[in-house]
């Protein structure tokens, strides 16, 4: 490691200042850092120290009572202070044993004077020592900066960067991902290097944190690209050491690896560009052989079923944004998206079209493929809603839907179309769930249902006489209806859910009785009335504008 950072205790008592000076107690802690030195003449220290001072006084006010030179020390050791220096003589001439004794408990350095020394002088040589210092870490890190560009622009990936680093701190270097294969410069055997990513793996580590890993400290820093952790790069610690320059040295090269992975991200996306053309490709019906499909895909063909395959349509509103503005967030969007989906061991094309991302996703293998697909994808979208509503400003509504999943790619175009069902359902339901098209009940029929000649005229004979009496009188008996059958007829349940007393819940099921039908709770009857409710939500606008249609109808 390069001596570059604060002084230590040891460092300021070897000054020729110091060299009638006697360290009395708390020898075990002469590796403290010292970031200034202070002068104090007051009993009462906390408000007027922080960490790492190095306090010096002539004993004013602590010859009085032992007592006071206890809780002088006391609160000089609660406040982190790197020591204390007495000068012995004009007030105390002899260091209490009790401060001896705390100071040893804690390895607290307690220095002493047996001469007159002037405190200015001290201030002036240590203060002197600590700019000059902090001027020395500038220029290292100027350097150090300056390497790091030259090996952005020549280097590919993040060997090079990694081993900058060890050159420079001598210290074991450790790079976690969770895309690619970890790297420890110098190498680790297995043994050790797994001791050493447990943590990672177990996602215990913070922001510029320093966590045990076995028998050994390592600091931490997160690689981040946006907005999304993709890798750490660490730095084993040594007993007592420097921190605060190790931060900023993998601060610079946590943003040189992160400028490698970018520009990885975006060749990636280059190269996958083409794939645009293979899912248009998809989408109209122009895939028919499977072996040269998979070839386009750059996938291995074994002549068995070796793949899993998902379609998938994610729209988000442009809201106030410019074509070119909406164009780049989706360029975007998908970068991370894909980045998303690759922590999960799935890989994925992606085809944007206006305000639609077609995705397809794929996962080796066929074994128990669409409960872990779906996992991966509904951590996928929820984390994409984190990273639009921190990056872009303005409220912007996604809405995705996801087919079923396949074995062939031949066979993707229909997940397609299943997706742009459970697109729909979204949409129109303004849900927070993730629709798969497999989850969605009753809405795969009435999807395919045409809305004029089959789903208007049922409503209409269901739930009419309903739709005409809260329009007329601008009443919630729809709503009503619609929450007693979700509560299976229990009142109570009910009047809770929709916030008012079960006595006005009675006056509407008298109301919904009287419109329905005294046997709207049979089996058969409850079944059509169920079915008009679902698919009043999926109605277009246009169809509740028409007749029975003008009314409140279900709110979300």
């Amino acid at each position: 490691m390069k001596n570059v950072g604060s002084l230590a205790v040891k460092e300021v008592i070897e000054r020729p200042l110091f060299k009638h000076a006697i360290v009395i107690a708390g020898e075990g802690g002469v590796l403290r850092r010292v970031n200034w030195v202070h002068i104090l003449e007051i009993t009462t220290a906390a408000p007027y120290v922080n960490a790492n001072d190095l306090i010096l006084t002539t004993g004013l006010g602590l010859h009085q009572n032992k007592q006071e030179c206890v809780i002088y020390i006391k609160e000089l050791i609660e406040q982190g202070a790197a020591g204390l220096c007495i000068e012995l003589g004009s007030y105390l001439e002899k260091v209490p044993e009790e401060m001896i004794e705390l100071a040893n408990q804690n390895d607290f350095p307690l220095i002493v004077f047996q001469e007159t020394v002037r405190f200015v002088d001290i201030t002036q040589d240590i203060h002197s020592l600590l700019i000059n210092h902090q001027h020395q870490i500038l220029q290292e890190l100027e350097s150090f900066s300056r390497r790091l560009q030259q090996i952005t622009l020549q280097a590919t990936h993040t060997q090079p960067i990694l081993h900058a680093l060890h050159d420079y701190t001598n210290a074991q270097i450790l790079y976690y991902s969770t895309n690619e294969p970890n790297i420890y410069v110098p190498s680790l055997s297995a043994e050790n290097a797994e001791g050493l990513i447990r943590c990672y793996q177990k996602k215990t580590v913070e922001v510029e944190s320093i966590v045990m890993m076995g028998k050994k400290k390592v600091l931490s820093y997160p690689i981040v690209c946006f907005g999304q952790t993709l890798a750490y790069v660490g730095i084993v610690l040594h007993q007592e050491e420097e921190t605060d320059f190790l931060y900023l040295l993998l601060e610079y090269t946590a943003k040189a690896v992160a400028h490698i992975l970018l520009r990885k991200l975006f060749l990636e996306e280059q190269i996958l560009r083409s794939h645009n053309e293979f899912i248009k490709d998809i989408l109209q019906h122009n895939v028919e052989d499977e072996e040269q499909a998979l070839q386009r895909m750059g996938l291995r063909f074994s002549g068995k079923n070796s793949y899993s395959f998902i379609g998938g349509i994610i729209e988000i509103e442009k809201g106030v944004m410019r074509d070119k503005e909406a164009e780049s967030r989706n360029q975007d969007i998908v970068i991370v998206l894909r980045s998303l989906l690759k922590k999960k061991g799935l890989s994925s094309l992606f085809l944007i079209q206006n305000d639609e991302i077609y995705a397809l996703v794929i996962q080796e293998g066929i074994s128990n493929s669409t409960a872990v697909i779906k996992q991966a994808l509904v951590y996928a979208i929820r984390e994409l809603e984190h990273f639009i509503g921190s990056s872009f400003s303005g409220d912007i509504e996604i809405y995705a839907g996801f087919g079923r999943v396949r074995t062939k790619v031949t066979e993707v175009i229909q997940s397609f179309n299943e997706a742009g069902e459970a697109l729909r359902v979204n949409r129109a339901r303004n849900t927070s769930i993730i629709p798969f098209y497999e989850d969605l009940g009753v809405y795969q029929l009435i999807t395919v249902l045409p809305e004029e000649t089959v789903l208007s005229p049922f409503i209409s004979l269901h739930l009419g006489k309903i739709l005409q009496y809260d329009r007329e009188n601008k009443s919630e008996l729809l709503r009503t209806l619609d929450e007693f059958l979700k509560c299976r007829g229990s009142k109570q349940e009910t009047a809770t859910r929709l916030y008012i007393h079960r006595q006005t819940l009675y006056h509407r099921l008298e109301k919904l009785e009287e419109l329905l039908g005294e046997n709207f709770l049979e089996q058969e009857q409850r079944l059509c009335i169920e079915f008009a409710l679902r698919a009043y939500e999926m109605v277009s606008p246009l169809m509740r504008k028409k007749g029975a249609f003008a009314g409140e109808g279900l709110r979300q």
